[in-house]
């Protein structure tokens, strides 16, 4: 039923019974309550379909900001570690150190409710990822302190080798610190094996590179989600 219909049918009823001035302020009245409804109903879309918009773009920039922290992270790790831990031999323990600060992750660390938004299965590959690479960061530790025990014993033992060479009344000279060096780096590779770093190492291996892989696709899941809604 039409507006002018409905005004029509009222002004049938109520014409015998109120005046024309009653009548008007009546139409008037149901024309202004009407108009406020629509106003506030548009009013009300018009937030939600707002706070919809805010809730995307916080949920791509905060993706994004995951794909750089990750990104930047593992590229710095690859470089300086990672590689070179990738090409030891099996049973060589890695006797580098890779020092880690205290909070690595500030943005994942902020950011579950927008993960919230997206594939659960997407969300869940990031989540793992970053739960493994934080298991890989206390292994790298690990052998970060087994590193400092080996290169202790080494010293030590290397310093009780020169003090002998000394009482013995030889020279310190090149070939004798050269000899110094080898039996330090030899000293402290058998600290490792008994520290049994080489199953360290192993692991550490085994999670860069299942780490490598599954940052791959998260990569290229977030530049999906991105990329077709960025417009």
């Amino acid at each position: 039923m039409q507006l002018i219909d409905i005004l029509n049918l009222i002004s049938k009823v109520v014409e015998k019974s109120l005046s024309t001035e009653v009548f008007i302020a009546l139409v008037a009245a149901y024309i202004g309550a009407r108009a406020t409804s629509k106003a506030t109903t548009k009013a009300h879309n018009f937030s939600i379909e707002k706070s919809k918009s805010d809730n995307l773009e916080n949920t791509q920039n905060t993706l994004k900001l995951i794909k750089a922290e990750l990104t930047s992270a593992w590229d710095i790790y690859y470089s300086e570690y990672g590689s070179d831990l990738l090409q030891l031999l099996e049973g060589e323990a890695c006797v580098d150190v890779f020092p880690i600060g205290d909070n690595p992750f500030p943005i994942y660390d902020s950011a579950p409710s927008s993960l919230a938004n997206i594939d659960p299965a997407i969300s869940a590959n990031i989540v793992r990822i970053y739960m493994r690479v934080k298991g890989l960061i206390s292994m790298i530790n690990i052998n970060n302190a087994d590193c400092q025990t080996i290169y202790d014993a080494g010293r030590n033992a290397t310093q009780k080798l020169a003090n002998k060479f000394i009482a013995e009344g030889k020279e310190l000279n090149e070939e004798l610190a050269k000899k110094l060096e080898e039996y330090h780096d030899y000293y402290a590779h058998q600290e490792a094996k008994k520290l049994r770093m080489d199953r360290t190492a192993y692991s550490m291996k085994l999670l860069t590179i299942e780490l490598q892989n599954s940052l791959a696709i998260a990569v290229a899941d977030i530049d999906r989600l991105t990329a077709t809604t960025s417009h």
